[in-house]
């Protein structure tokens, strides 16, 4: 697909998921290098003409090692009339929708029976301000500013005006304090659960943090109780891990920011032992945090690397915390360490960052060197409510509305290419161009899923593609060979694209969905990416 010429670095990704369509493609490339491949389309069909869902159907489809599940979803798109072109090669008009045909599969190009619609999003990385834009205002999951919360005595008033903000992050602070010399109780543990429940009814995410300090010169507690709590709180961020961002290391010295420890835990024994304890105490899918970058390589080396960002190490599972973000050369000692800078920035291209700025300290502060920090630091989420000289700095200079819209990932679609006439029984193979705006890779992997909604609602996973290597500043081309059920209804299907939340309990909450960032030519409905593009099914 061809795209405007002064696009940032372009990486192809072109790979074919098995299917009748497309005999062969058995190899799979790792997807860092450009390339993915798979044996395996998850397609889910549902929703009968008239969307109800009392008679949705549930229809596998054929192939290798092909699985199908019901669908919960029966709403269909209404066709709006976007400012896109929609282009069809002239000798596809001719009325043979014989999905058959030579060619007809992933990597698609041109040809006859091949259609593509362009878009052209307005990108920061081209060039384009688009933050006053009604695309800068999407709120999108585990991305952007977030609001101050405590966890432990939360309500509805709170997160209903945090979100009211464009918010989709909370800090949740957990003080732990009357709990330095005893077993953490009921109350606290119900507290904490509460916290995370109403975080989940109102689709957020939450940052959390314990700690028994809240100011200098307050004590934290022993390591064998700190083991003790981590070991108690597991059950809870197993439970809740789904509405976990990342886990903030705390436990240790003032604020749980790992310095000025009264107990002698500023070393790095004790600091690894607590890290170990609370990798163990999440899912493989969740991550610590640590408030300086040496933290993480005295205890598991590093930095990452492509090869090694989703490893399943306990170095690809420790992100970053910076609570003095630009407020001195340093970052008020975040890094003391040689070459400790240096490990934070190849670090964090894989995994979060996050924190607040603490002082004003231009114009190292100011938007120049701020917009380039969080661009190098691969930055997620940062405070809303601090510092505020520096915040309000930003206002004034022009750049807070960018830094809003550009916090963690921000991603938009350049262009789509797809047959346009298929058999049921036969493969559909749709190629689409995403591009990432953002100043981080997303934190977390998603499903990518194509879907077709006509006279039923058919869902296509494309398996082997894993979002969080679409980098910021880079395009991606993902192709699949969508296998369609051989007893699908004829009819005009549109394609749109759901990128849900993984976890069970969120998977059908728009909230949690990620909404592509296109000024135009994208209708966003109850979760899903709707194009201006259809395929004829006879």
């Amino acid at each position: 697909m061809s795209t405007r010429p002064n696009r940032p670095l372009t990486l192809l990704l072109l790979g074919a998921l098995a299917s009748s369509a497309c005999p062969g493609s058995d190899a799979s490339t790792e997807a860092d290098t450009g390339a993915t491949g798979g044996s395996a389309t998850d397609a889910t069909v549902g929703a009968d003409p008239s969307g109800d869902p009392s008679t949705a159907a549930s229809t596998s489809t054929t192939g290798s090692s092909t699985t199908a599940e019901p669908t919960t979803s029966t709403t269909s798109p209404a066709t709006t009339d976007a400012p896109t072109s929609t282009s069809v090669d002239p000798s596809a008009t001719n009325g043979d929708t014989d999905t058959g045909a030579p060619g007809l599969a992933c990597p698609l190009g041109d040809g006859p029976g091949v259609s593509q619609l362009a878009l052209a999003p307005a990108l920061f990385s081209a060039g384009d301000d688009p933050s006053d834009s009604p695309a800068c205002a999407i709120v999108n999951p585990e991305r952007g500013f977030h609001g101050f919360t405590d966890l432990r005595d939360l309500d509805d008033d709170t997160l209903d005006g945090i979100a009211a903000g464009g918010r989709s992050v909370v800090y949740g602070q957990v003080l732990l304090s009357e709990y330095r010399d005893t077993a953490l109780d009921a109350v606290v543990l119900d507290e904490i659960a509460a916290g995370f429940d109403l975080v989940r009814e109102h689709g957020m995410k939450v940052v959390p943090r314990f700690h028994y300090s809240n100011a200098m010169n307050e004590p934290d507690a022993e390591l064998p109780r700190i083991l003790e709590h981590i070991d108690q709180l597991a059950p809870l961020l197993q439970e809740h891990a789904d509405v976990i961002l990342t886990l903030q290391a705390g436990f240790i010295g003032a604020w749980g920011e790992w310095h000025g420890s009264m107990n002698g835990l500023d070393d790095p024994g004790p600091r690894k032992q607590i890290l170990d304890a609370l990798l163990a105490a999440l899912p493989p899918e969740r991550t610590v945090s640590v408030r300086r970058p040496s933290f993480k390589q005295q205890a598991y080396g590093g930095p990452l690397t492509a090869d090694t960002a989703h490893d399943g190490s306990a170095l690809a599972h420790v992100g970053h915390v910076n609570d003095c973000f630009l407020a001195s050369d340093d970052d008020f000692g975040t890094y003391q360490e040689p070459g400790e800078k240096d490990y934070a920035v190849a670090d964090s291209a894989f995994v979060p960052v996050g924190g607040e700025t603490c002082a004003e300290n231009p114009p190292r502060s100011e938007c120049p060197s701020a917009l380039a920090e969080l661009a190098l630091h691969h930055w997620t989420h940062l405070n809303s409510a601090y510092k505020e000289e520096v915040l309000a700095g930003w206002q004034q200079d022009g750049c807070y509305a960018e830094i809003a819209c550009r916090l963690g990932y921000r991603l938009a679609a350049l262009g789509l290419r797809w047959a346009d006439a298929a058999a049921p029984g036969g493969a559909v193979p749709v190629a689409l161009e995403l591009v990432n705006d953002g100043f981080a890779a997303p934190v977390h992997a998603r499903p990518l899923v194509l879907v077709f909604a006509g006279p039923t609602r058919l869902e296509v996973a494309a398996d082997d593609f894993d979002l969080r290597t679409l980098r910021p500043g880079e395009s991606q081309t993902v192709c699949v060979d969508a296998v369609l059920p051989a007893d699908l209804p004829p009819g005009t299907y549109r394609i749109g694209l759901r990128l849900a939340d993984p976890a069970p309990g969120l998977a059908d909450d728009p909230r949690q969905a990620i909404r592509l960032g296109n000024d135009t030519g994208v209708e966003w409905t109850e979760g899903v990416n709707w194009f201006e593009a259809t395929v004829a099914v006879n």
